[in-house]
């Protein structure tokens, strides 16, 4: 009987010591995960102007989506012949200045008249040595995006403060780089009516892809700066414009890095690819793949 009930309590001493055990290995893989819990919190909340990570496959974050808000006043059948706006900057500087680095195409371009070249939804379309052959001195760099078959421009589009092309319906959130009629620039969004950004100022609108930085906070990355040739409209805290052109795999790191240090206020995407094109007084900097024609082109003198 002794032996039976030592070995009963060996039997229980063990049960005992093993269950502590996977007790304390539980406790402290709990606090592992409530730690790094802790940490992801932390970091998400105080990393400012840095893309939020998502459990998506790509690691970008989703946007929240808005109502387009369309319908707000009456398209115009033409804006008439383009009209130039001053963009007065606070600083005196060379007009057209080269700041290109890691295959980036970087201009600024400081107190520049501008000009917008689409005045209507027809086709008009035209090759950059047509447009340099109007404006000679000047930088110009291609603008808004188009349909390829019909040539219409395409997105928001404003010019002499008249309103071309309104937001498309939908909910996906669409942008545009807007010049006021005082100079200043601003990026809205299609949760803004027309007749308010008109309103505003409004005199010449660009309209194609995403915001990158807007009022001076870098917008998360949506995925759309990827390895591709991009163009993007940009100023800066002092009113500079700047345009800039990505070579093939530069990559958003790359373009981000590019760009830190230009204290840039709003940076928007533009129509990429092929059509991507600048020339400054007259000289070809960056060519069209395939010379292609396009029918906006921002012009800066």
């Amino acid at each position: 009987m002794k032996l039976i009930n030592k070995k009963k309590s060996r039997f229980w001493t063990i049960s005992i010591i093993i269950l502590l055990i996977i007790v304390g290995f539980g406790a402290y893989f709990l606090k592992g995960s409530l730690t790094s819990m802790g940490k992801i919190s932390i970091n998400s909340s105080s990393s400012g102007a840095q893309p939020t990570k998502t459990l998506e496959k790509n690691g970008y974050i989703k946007e929240a989506v808005v109502k387009s808000a369309t319908g707000s006043m009456s398209l115009i059948d033409d804006a008439g012949t383009p009209e130039w706006v001053k963009v007065s900057s606070k600083v005196n500087l060379d007009k057209f200045t080269d700041l290109s680095t890691n295959n980036i195409t970087i201009y600024r371009i400081n107190n520049p008249e501008v000009l917008k070249t689409v005045t209507n939804r027809t086709d008009q379309r035209m090759k950059m040595s047509e447009v340099i052959a109007k404006y000679p001195n000047a930088l110009i760099m291609n603008a808004s995006a188009f349909n390829m078959q019909t040539g219409q421009v395409a997105g928001f589009q404003i010019n002499n403060g008249k309103l071309i092309q309104d937001w498309s319906p939908g909910t996906a959130t669409q942008y545009a780089f807007v010049i006021n009629k005082d100079g200043s620039c601003k990026i809205y969004d299609s949760s803004t009516p027309a007749s308010t950004i008109i309103k505003n100022g409004g005199q010449q609108a660009y309209d194609f892809g995403t915001a990158i930085i807007r009022d001076g906070k870098i917008q998360p990355s949506d995925g759309s700066v990827d390895w591709k040739i991009h163009i993007f409209i940009a100023n800066d805290k002092d009113n500079n414009l700047y345009a800039i052109l990505s070579d093939t795999n530069a990559g958003y790191d790359n373009i981000m890095k590019s760009v830190s240090n230009l204290k840039l206020q709003n940076m928007l995407l533009l129509d990429s690819g092929g059509s991507s094109q600048l020339s400054v007084n007259g000289k070809t900097v960056v060519a069209s793949q395939d010379d292609r024609a396009v029918p906006d082109y921002i012009v800066m003198k």
